[in-house]
């Protein structure tokens, strides 16, 4: 892995085009990838012919999946009285975008984080999981149909910073000074100096994993919710949970959203009349979205950061 990095980081940025990068990051042969078993299932998932017989027998195929869904089906977090004991039971009781969600947590939670001087890998996942939260917690109130999707998308928003660390660190050097020692945001640095953003750059990796294109397009808008064009509430939702997230905690202020604020069009797309109202929401709810925070931390054994 370290050779590998070091062969990518070693070549020249003066080189490098959007196109280069992106077929890049779709042959990193040692990216951390989706489990087979998660894969179908997520795929099998979103397709409207599936039945739960079916997919319980794809997941009860590996035991270490079905544990893991087991025990999150029967979390606080999902709030069934009853003890859930059977993977079919789960997914009749939990629906199938519930159980998308647990899969792509169970399996992507931590399989991007590397700490460096540049980057802090645990505030990058805690803010992760906040927005997930937000989002999540933001789409079941305001009647959204998949309130999973929005979750996965929130969790994975950023993932092309964490990307641009790992397998482009020279260029994602000059990208933290520059933002560092100018007034530069970190998305106008990133243009500066790769000619596009962590946002596309995570696209990208979400095409290459083949997630639904509804989250990649998720994952791809969620700084310009205005160039949403297949689900455009769900990019919204990812939007203002990523600029509401610091609400909640302070350590979930990364630098690579510096100088990133609420876009009116995402607004709009949720029917919402003004960004006070969304402040107002958050800081109401904040003990029940410190809770989830605290649940999902425990399910994917990822430390939380401290307040």
């Amino acid at each position: 892995m370290q050779r590998e990095n070091q062969e990518h980081g070693n070549r020249s940025s003066d080189n490098l085009t959007p196109d280069k990068i992106r077929e890049r990051v779709q042959t990193i042969i040692q990216l951390p990838a989706l489990p087979t078993v998660a894969l179908e299932v997520i795929q099998m998932v979103d397709n409207q012919r599936t039945s739960a017989s079916s997919l319980g027998k794809m997941i009860s195929s590996d035991q270490a999946l079905t544990a893991k869904v087991l025990k999150i089906a029967n979390s606080p977090f999902y709030g069934f009285p009853k003890k859930i004991s059977t993977v079919d039971f789960a997914i009749v009781i939990l629906g199938f975008d519930a159980l998308k969600e647990i899969l792509i947590s169970i399996s992507l939670v931590s399989s991007l984080q590397k700490q460096s001087d540049l980057f802090d890998g645990k505030a990058f996942w805690d803010h992760a999981i906040v927005t997930g939260v937000i989002a999540r917690r933001l789409a079941r109130d305001l009647g959204y149909r998949v309130s999973g999707e929005v979750f996965v998308g929130g969790l994975l928003h950023d993932m092309g910073v964490s990307i641009l660390h790992r397998y482009f660190p020279n260029e994602f050097k000059r990208i933290v000074e520059i933002s560092r020692e100018s007034e530069l945001t970190f998305l106008e640095a990133e243009e500066s100096v790769l000619q596009t953003t962590h946002a596309h750059v995570g696209g990208w990796l979400a095409e290459r994993w083949n997630l639904p294109d509804h989250l990649a397009e998720a994952i791809t808008q969620h700084h310009t919710p205005g160039a949403a064009r297949k689900n455009k509430e769900l990019v919204a939702l990812v939007h203002c949970a990523d600029v509401l997230s610091t609400r909640i905690n302070s350590n979930s202020c990364v630098e690579f959203d510096k100088g990133v604020s609420l876009d009116p069009i995402a607004l709009s797309h949720l029917n919402l009349e003004g960004a006070g109202a969304l402040h107002e929401y958050v800081d109401s709810n904040r003990t029940v979205i410190e809770e989830d925070i605290d649940l999902i931390m425990a399910m994917g054994h990822v430390p939380r950061v401290s307040k």
